[in-house]
């Protein structure tokens, strides 16, 4: 039985999976059979275990030679790049015979590490479905431009102009915003604390419980009238650490896991204190709630840090001075005036708009194949 859609992600980050499942969320709404594949789940174990350590270690533990790492291979012509492709190439195959075995009418990837060995597969014909790339940050990588792609969905200008001078045709690119799921977008205005109610504040450190949330903690210490909601992700023990350095900073905090359903904790919040993920800055931007952005990685993120603080809708600041800096912000009366510019910045709909740009390229095959 053929597959209407065909989506495909990368976990080296909580993001290109929940983009994937936002518009799988919209495909199925229309009443069209989705298929979400992880990538990793056709390659050997160590080739996906490999790929997320180094990912999580070079993000976490030595971010600046991640930021070097990432401006240096920010071009097409780099002399490991015939290596790097020819690895995927390999690891990946079975991906190729799995999406052609949908027969898929159109196929969608979240992340750029499918594009290599699906576009590949799209420009040798052994793909006849039409292939989208979703980029998922503020800025577009060279690692994006892979040939075979029929159209890229870029959330801004600005990752337009960086795809094109990677040599992606601008004809090729749709500027649909990043996908999210609808209830961020439908999260109500909350503005300031009333006289006498409590700073409402979320801290959330990604799916994969990442970043200096025990130091941030911290730095709540002495700071009044604040209710402080931690989501710790799926890090190993990151739930009993967290709750236990609270307590010995005699900081009253909620302490969570992984949260399924994090729009509705954003929507308890006043503001946001988190890393500058593209999905998180999106869906947090969405629901018009201003930010707070620490530890940014030299990279991508800086460029979705630029949009959050160039649009006045967060500030950046150091791991301890979160606190002092959540509290300024309600004792100037920023907040709501912040909530309101956030809502400006990102598109809401990018999931409805991603799908529609696949379908559209899955239309125009078919009308010319007819021809």
């Amino acid at each position: 039985m053929r597959t209407d859609v065909v989506i495909v992600y990368t976990p080296v980050g909580g993001g290109h999976k929940a983009a994937a499942l936002a518009v799988a969320a919209v495909a199925r709404s229309r009443g069209l059979s989705v298929k979400v594949l992880d990538l990793f789940a056709f390659a050997p174990p160590i080739v996906g275990a490999t790929y997320q350590t180094a990912h999580l270690r070079g993000t976490t533990l030595t971010p600046t030679f991640y930021g070097m790492s990432y401006f240096a291979a920010n071009r097409r012509d780099g002399a490991f790049e015939p290596v790097r492709r020819g690895f995927d190439h390999l690891a990946f195959a079975g991906l190729v015979k799995q999406v052609c075995d949908e027969s898929p009418h159109t196929v969608i990837a979240t992340h750029h590490l499918p594009l290599v060995v699906l576009g590949r597969a799209r420009r040798l014909g052994k793909l006849g479905a039409p292939l989208t790339g979703v980029i998922t940050d503020y800025t577009s990588h060279a690692c994006w431009a892979e040939p075979g792609v029929d159209a890229f969905c870029v959330p801004c200008p600005s990752a337009a102009r960086d795809l094109e001078g990677h040599g992606v045709p601008r004809a090729a690119m749709i500027e649909t915003g990043i996908p999210i799921r609808a209830e961020f977008a439908g999260v109500a205005d909350v503005g300031a604390p009333r006289p006498g109610e409590p700073l409402r504040v979320l801290l959330t450190s990604g799916s994969f419980g990442l970043g200096p949330t025990t130091a941030i903690v911290r730095g709540f210490a002495g700071i009044r009238d604040v209710e402080l909601t931690v989501v710790c992700g799926t890090s190993k023990g990151a739930e009993a650490r967290v709750a236990h350095v609270a307590e010995g900073a005699g900081v009253k905090a909620r302490v969570l896991g992984f949260e399924r359903d994090m729009a509705s904790r954003i929507a308890e919040a006043h503001v946001v204190i988190g890393k500058a993920g593209g999905l998180t800055v999106t869906e947090t931007m969405a629901a018009g709630r201003p930010m707070i952005l620490v530890g940014t990685v030299p990279g991508n993120e800086l460029s979705n840090e630029r949009l959050v603080v160039g649009g006045g809708a967060g500030y950046a600041a150091a791991a301890g001075d979160a606190g002092a800096v959540a509290s300024s912000l309600r004792e100037r009366g920023l907040l709501e005036e912040m909530g309101t510019r956030a809502r400006g910045l990102v598109r809401s709909r990018g999931a409805e708009a991603v799908l529609d740009v696949a379908l559209a390229a899955a239309s125009a095959r078919e009308h010319g194949a007819a021809a």
